[in-house]
């Protein structure tokens, strides 16, 4: 019973192993991407293309055959309403805020994944440390909480009709579903330490 029981264990480390790795990769490329927002044109044939793609870190303007014409940072130009198609008010200090803390909560989620991972992967050879079972669901759940507050916060200013916003948030739901799994595997091996009289 206990070799089977163990057996099972080894199995959910690596599905929130795997979630996690997968969730890494999607969230890396998702917030690299210039996709997440993207405003439409159509031709007189009526032909939809795109004309202008945006980010939480920079904007880009298209011509009709999808060829990049500019782009432009944030950072290097804080006029952002020129590239950013925006329908939210505010001033752009303002919007540039929001912007600016989705993509520092958006990163930060991400860094929380990688070391959730990794020490959900260390779960392996717990018996050694019993502190790294309620430390990788811990780190997860932070992961999980960063992630939505990023998404929270650039949705003041994006509309996320990309498909890099639906990696991102592909990526969220998967480091959930690894949190949910590194929790029961972690409770489960966890043993508190015997208290002292």
């Amino acid at each position: 019973m206990a070799l089977e029981l163990r057996r099972l264990n080894q199995v959910l480390i690596t599905i929130s192993v795997i979630f996690g790795s997968i969730a890494l990769i999607l969230a890396s490329v998702g917030i690299g991407s210039p996709n997440w927002q993207n405003t439409y044109a159509n031709t007189t044939s009526g032909d939809v293309y795109i004309i202008r793609t945006a980010n939480f870190f920079y904007a880009c303007r298209l011509n009709s055959l999808g060829v990049v014409l500019r782009c432009a940072e944030r950072s290097s130009n804080n006029s952002i309403l020129q590239y950013y198609s925006i329908q939210a008010p505010g001033s752009q200090s303002v919007l540039n805020f929001h912007l600016n803390t989705a993509s520092g909560f958006s990163i930060i989620g991400i860094l929380f994944i990688f070391f959730g991972t990794i020490v959900t992967l260390s779960m392996f050879c717990g018996d050694r440390a019993e502190w790294i079972y309620p430390v990788a669901p811990t780190f997860t759940f932070v992961a999980c909480l960063f992630m939505l507050a990023g998404l929270a916060e650039g949705s003041r200013v994006l509309l996320y009709n990309g498909y890099a916003a639906y990696l991102y948030e592909t990526a969220h739901v998967l480091t959930i579903f690894s949190f949910l799994i590194s929790s029961i595997v972690g409770g489960c091996l966890f043993r508190p330490p015997p208290k002292s009289q």
